[in-house]
């Protein structure tokens, strides 16, 4: 089977939120989630979405450039690797100022709200990346792990960070959950079955049920990414 994989384009992208984003789906059409899913993207500076709020949970994880998050009257300031909790309800909007990097782009998660976020957990912005001092052991002690969603939120789909480095490799294994990898850095090599194909940032990678997988870091490198897995549909 070929490794089905799929990065943004922007020359294939349209126009979303009243024109003021690009964006398209993020997963391959093959797969069914229990969640919406698109990508947002400014291709230049002095850039921002349409302010808007939906009764959906939400999150942002964003891959590239840097920019501002602004959720109700709180903004915080955005980088490559951050995870952003939006919760259902709240208004928001995403910019990229003259003095930010472009391009931006960030991946958009939502789902039905399963638990309500407390009022004291709205007084801020909450977020999440990847700190290898505060990772654990997975995958047989093959790789560093750890949360993708901040603690606010329940979700329904299981998620963790993985992270590789100097050309060490993650245990192969399969498991009947669908499941994606969305690269967030640096480069390496995925195996699912008999393929196998080189994977740098931005990659979203499809690992179907019960199909034999891996990854591995380049020999020099680090490798980070964030898995997605959730029952079949």
């Amino acid at each position: 089977m070929a490794i089905n994989i799929r990065r943004f384009d922007p020359a294939t992208a349209t126009p979303a939120h009243e024109g003021t984003i690009l964006g398209s789906n993020i997963l391959p059409d093959s797969m069914k989630a229990p969640f919406g899913h698109h990508y947002g993207y400014f291709g230049k500076n002095g850039s921002a979405m349409a302010g808007h709020s939906h009764p959906t949970d939400e999150i942002y994880i964003v891959l590239s450039g840097t920019g501002h998050m602004v959720i109700g009257s709180k903004t915080k300031y955005v980088t490559p690797g951050d995870v952003i909790a939006i919760p259902a309800g709240e208004w928001h909007t995403i910019i990229c100022t003259e003095k930010d990097e472009a391009p931006f782009l960030w991946a958009a998660f939502w789902w039905d709200a399963i638990e309500g976020v407390s009022k004291d957990a709205l007084g801020e912005i909450h977020t999440r990346r990847f700190i290898k001092e505060k990772a654990y052991l997975d995958h047989q002690d093959t790789i560093l792990a750890d949360k993708v969603l901040p603690t606010i939120f329940s979700a329904p789909f299981d998620h963790a960070m993985g992270y590789l480095e100097n050309g060490n490799e993650m245990e192969l294994h399969a498991h009947p959950a669908e499941e994606f990898y969305i690269v967030y850095s640096g480069n390496g090599l995925v195996t699912v079955g008999d393929e196998q194909c080189a994977i740098s940032a931005g990659d979203v990678i499809e690992i179907p049920s019960n199909v034999m997988h891996t990854m591995t870091a380049a020999d020099d490198g680090e490798l980070l990414w964030a898995a997605i897995w959730w029952d079949p549909i």
